[in-house]
């Protein structure tokens, strides 16, 4: 069976430090765990895993303020678009 856990929140509530928690239980429990970013705004260096599917390889938010001269939140409209 497999299974997925959707991480969902503000800024700020503590997602990258659960999921590295959660990552870290899963690895000592000698399961397989799979990292995927959905965030085009997340600092790689906020993850202490590599996501092996990462949302910025297709869309980055930055990319996207500089091509287009969008704020931070029209910019995270046209990438969740």
């Amino acid at each position: 069976m497999r299974y997925a856990v959707l991480v969902t929140g503000p800024a700020g509530a503590g997602k990258s430090t659960f999921t590295a928690a959660f990552l870290n239980h899963l690895r000592v429990a000698k399961r397989t765990a799979h990292l995927v970013n959905l965030d085009p705004a997340a600092s790689l260096a906020n993850f202490e895993v590599e996501p092996v599917i990462d949302i910025k390889d297709l869309v980055s938010l930055d990319d996207v303020m500089t091509e287009l001269e969008y704020g931070p939140n029209g910019g995270l409209v046209y990438c969740f678009e």
